[in-house]
């Protein structure tokens, strides 16, 4: 039997949870969808100093879950940034048996951690007439364990680990089916950003950068003296800034340094396929939905680019959730929905 999972994506700065039901074909009805602060610093530090987030992100959940009565009890999250690494590698054919032995002592070479620390997974994008291109993921086995520490506290089953770029393609793909799209997802979260090169259809790149939306908003808090709500309104432009210039100047800052990052990949992405170029540039994460920015990134590189909602391709009751509200939250919930449409098979 095949159960509907929590989709929970644990950021620095927020625990954000879906839930869907009915996922079958490119179909989906939203069930739940909630938000949790956490304390940034915990989860920063919590491969050095793990207690203090296993709290903090055990208690999110708990609260995300009693608060929206979300019912599932599996969850499907992901993990991201320096502890992993996600590589597209080329392979003779081979069966998928041989080839789960094979990867292993191939991994050696891309993973900068002792084997024995790591967990190893792949998956088979293509198969060629020369070979096979594998996506080999990677993940230190402590992180892993520290998630699903945190969850067992909640009281909560872990189902699936992912990795935060093959979420978003996850839901990517669910919006877009059949895709065989030239097409960059760029996830902006607090402290990192997210860029997944797809090419035809197929992810080549899935690249964590450093330097998300938490910048911008120091930069606008130790500017004008104010705290991290102050900033973040004034960042969105909820309220006025003290100094509209000099606060303008630094949000250009924070999307050139974005825009740098993606070019960056972009240039890695064309040097494995030299004819490579975009069609769309897809903007999700919470700082995606900073004014202009979508055109900001048009203008640079020429591409369109668009919010990424994943949230209005499912079916939802008007009733239980404002349009509004969907059409603002949606980019910030694109990993959780596409880890939301994962399954648990159970006796």
């Amino acid at each position: 039997m095949s159960l509907s999972v929590l989709g929970i994506d644990i950021g620095s700065y927020a625990a954000k949870v879906t839930h869907l039901g009915g996922v079958k074909g490119h179909k989906a009805n939203l069930l739940g969808l909630g938000m949790a602060q956490l304390p940034m610093e915990a989860v920063l530090n919590w491969e050095e100093d793990p207690a203090p987030a296993k709290v903090a992100i055990s208690q999110a959940m708990k609260n995300l879950v009693a608060r929206f009565q979300l019912h599932a009890k599996y969850v499907s999250t992901s993990v991201s940034g320096d502890s992993i690494v996600v590589k597209k590698i080329h392979m003779p054919s081979m069966t998928e048996a041989e080839l789960k032995t094979a990867i292993v002592g191939e991994a050696e070479q891309y993973i900068p951690f002792p084997l024995a620390e790591v967990n190893i997974s792949h998956h088979i994008l293509e198969k060629t007439a020369d070979g096979l291109e594998v996506l080999l993921v990677a993940a230190r086995k402590q992180v892993i364990q520290n998630y699903m520490e945190a969850m067992a506290v909640a009281k909560l089953k872990p189902a699936v680990i992912d990795v935060d770029g093959l979420a978003l393609c996850n839901a990517y793909e669910f919006v877009n089916p059949g895709n065989r799209d030239n097409v960059v997802l760029v996830d902006i979260g607090a402290n990192k950003i997210a860029i997944i090169v797809i090419n035809h259809g197929v992810p080549m790149i899935i690249k964590d950068e450093s330097g998300g939306g938490q910048y911008l908003t120091n930069e606008i808090g130790d500017r004008f003296n104010l705290n991290q709500v102050q900033a973040e309104a004034v960042k969105f432009g909820a309220e006025p800034a003290p100094n509209p210039g000099e606060a303008a100047e630094a949000v250009d800052r924070a999307a050139s340094n974005w825009i740098a990052a993606v070019e960056r990949v972009l240039d890695a992405a064309r040097q494995e396929a030299p004819q490579y170029h975009p069609s769309r540039i897809c903007l999700s994460g919470g700082s995606s939905l900073l004014h202009s920015l979508d055109a900001e990134f048009s203008k640079y590189f020429n591409i369109e680019t668009k919010l990424f909602n994943p949230l209005l391709s499912a079916t939802f009751s008007p009733k239980k959730y404002d349009p509004e509200y969907i059409h603002h939250v949606g980019p910030q919930m694109a990993v959780s929905f596409g880890l939301a449409l994962r399954k648990v098979e159970v006796q």
